[in-house]
């Protein structure tokens, strides 16, 4: 178990990172529209750098991450007390990748095969970095903290950011699949599709790990982007009601781009306002 202190310093930095690709994304889609003041997008982009660099670095939040779960992963498979945990971790060390997918080929519509590999990836890549760190060796006690302060931050770092974003792609996997079970019976259909395409999605930006470790069949992978479309198209039809359903009201809004853009266009506005604001109340 990652344990709690692990997820603290996970949940500004993921935070922080999504709010910033959300925000540039948006303002992109919404043309030159997006460059003026009064559709928000400048503070909305000003605050997520803001989030990612509070703590100095979202880096380096991910790497206390790191240092916290493996700490964790020292203490459940300390001596024999839990003889579970140590069995999970050298099955995930040996295992061929064929058996740890249970010989799944790679659908990108079957939630549980998506699920089982985004879990694998967390736990193989924490494990690299355990079989790393335990071989790192030393003349005496100052020596050995030299090297493993060599063998993370420098030799493995790339390792330790990777680890992190998949601890953090698989919490939030867990956190949904449990939500979606305690929602209702109607909502559930959608919110598996949304589920679906997050999974789909993780699967696609590491998909390289995925066929290196034979999580995935090249048959697979070669699906995956007719899987994401398919399911992009299947929930855009509901894009608004899904959006209506965060309650966020257009007072909140206060954008033209969110609220009524052609109104906004239909008179000389010099990028302002007041006007707007006078009609639409």
């Amino acid at each position: 178990s990652s344990g709690i202190n692990a997820e603290w310093p996970l949940r500004p930095g993921i935070t922080g990172w999504h709010i910033n690709t959300a925000a540039t994304i948006s303002r992109e889609r919404c043309g030159g529209q997006g460059y003026l003041a009064a559709n928000r997008f400048g503070p909305a982009i000003a605050g997520s750098h803001s989030s990612m660099t509070a703590e100095g670095d979202n880096s380096v939040l991910m790497q206390k991450v790191g240092m916290e779960y493996l700490a964790n992963m020292a203490v459940d498979m300390r001596g024999l007390r839990n003889l579970s945990a140590l069995l999970k971790f050298m099955y995930t060390q040996y295992a061929p990748g064929c058996w740890l997918r249970k010989f799944k080929s790679g659908s990108g519509r079957d939630i549980e095969y998506l699920r089982r590999v985004i879990d694998l990836r967390e736990r193989l890549l924490y494990t690299h970095l355990v079989m790393k760190m335990k071989a790192t060796k030393g003349a005496d006690k100052d020596a050995l903290r030299a090297n493993r302060f060599k063998t993370w931050s420098q030799q493995e770092q790339d390792v330790v950011q990777a680890a992190g974003h998949a601890y953090a792609e698989k919490l939030i996997s867990d956190i949904c699949h449990e939500k979606i079970g305690g929602a209702d019976a109607e909502l559930q259909p959608i919110l598996k599709k949304l589920y679906n395409l997050y999974l789909v999605t993780v699967m696609q930006e590491n998909i390289g790990f995925f066929l290196t470790n034979n999580l995935i069949t090249k048959k697979g992978a070669a699906s995956l982007r007719q899987d994401f479309n398919e399911l992009v198209a299947e929930i855009a039809p509901h894009a608004l009601t899904l959006a209506d359903g965060f309650g966020i009201t257009d007072e909140m809004l206060s954008a033209p781009i969110a609220r009524d853009w052609e109104l906004y266009n239909s008179y000389n506005n010099d990028g302002e306002m007041k006007e707007f604001e006078d009609m639409v109340r």
